[in-house]
């Protein structure tokens, strides 16, 4: 008998990944943890280009935007005199910056990596958030960031599952066009979005689970993984939140990239991550006395394993653990 759990079933996908992937990660900041956590553990990562974007729209417009061949220019960027900062509608507050070309170069550095990034991933993992967007008065496009500009400035919209759906398919064709063998994993970001309410959230991230669903039955090779399911059944309980009751807390978020690993990563890798794992902890521990003799032998110790990897896995790049110790 399961005791206090309700297991969400996972079913197995047929590709699966490896070291030697590239993977792509957009969306939501619950991209970021899945993407840096891969990054951290020494996989080939490219995660959020534009900065952490919500909707389904902000998403599509990121995806369209990376295969073009045209940078973007001042005319893009916009001057918050509130922050005295410059910065883009189509970009997280991350790339803000009080000097135009700083903010522009950011942009367009990241803009760079994530073409090259896109052309060679085999997997790209969509996150979206919400179904709610905001669209700007002035010029009638929906926002990724509102960047603090007065309410006034916009209209806030509800995107059907319909137009989600829409959103997403025309998303995916941009990817293929570039990429024909990549594969897509869809997962309905697990952060509750409280300011549209208990009611409002549910909504939201309904429309977003129907316009995948349907996806779905337009392509069957698109995966989706369940990260608010798991989170509604199998993690119900506050202790698997942060202090503010909403984004998972650290023991929520470890629990979902395991999940993850368990549906997606190829057998042999998975063996590999935890080794990886084992000396990123010993990198990591940083001794009161450096220089004696016990911490020069676990030092060796430690050194000789990184090359025991790179010599027998030379397409692991370990060379900063080695610089670390």
């Amino acid at each position: 008998m399961k005791m206090f759990i309700t297991p969400v079933s996972i079913p197995k996908p047929d590709a699966r990944i490896s070291y030697s992937d590239t993977l792509f990660f957009v969306g939501s900041c619950f991209s970021e943890y899945i993407g840096n956590k891969f990054k951290e553990l020494r996989f080939r990562v490219c995660f959020n280009p534009f900065g952490t974007i919500y909707n389904p729209f902000s998403i599509f417009k990121t995806l369209e935007r990376i295969p073009d061949a045209k940078d973007f220019t001042a005319n893009d960027l916009r001057f918050s005199d509130k922050d005295e900062l410059w910065f883009s509608y189509l970009h997280n507050t991350l790339f803000s910056h009080p000097d135009s070309n700083t903010c522009l170069s950011k942009i367009n550095n990241s803009l760079h990596l994530a073409r090259e990034a896109l052309k060679k991933a085999k997997f790209i993992i969509i996150t979206p958030g919400t179904s709610w967007t905001y669209r700007l008065n002035e010029t009638g496009e929906i926002v990724a960031n509102c960047h603090k500009q007065p309410a006034s400035f916009f209209k806030r919209e509800f995107l059907s599952s319909e137009e989600s759906f829409e959103l997403f398919r025309k998303s995916v064709e941009l990817v293929r066009a570039v990429n024909p063998e990549i594969n897509f994993i869809f997962t309905i970001s697990p952060i509750r979005h409280w300011k549209d309410g208990a009611t409002g959230n549910q909504r939201s991230k309904a429309a977003l689970i129907l316009a995948v669903a349907k996806l779905q039955e337009w392509d069957n090779k698109i995966y989706y993984f369940p990260s608010y399911e798991i989170f509604m059944d199998e993690l119900r309980d506050y202790r698997f939140y942060g202090p503010d009751m909403l984004h998972p807390s650290e023991t929520g978020q470890k629990y979902i990239f395991e999940k993850f690993v368990e549906t997606f990563v190829d057998e042999k890798d998975k063996k590999l991550m935890d080794s990886v794992e084992k000396i990123l902890l010993s990198v990591k521990h940083k001794p009161f006395y450096p220089n004696t003799g016990s911490y020069q032998k676990f030092k060796e110790h430690v050194i000789s394993r990184i090359h025991d990897i790179i010599d027998k896995n030379p397409h692991i790049d370990l060379d900063e653990f080695l610089s670390d110790l």
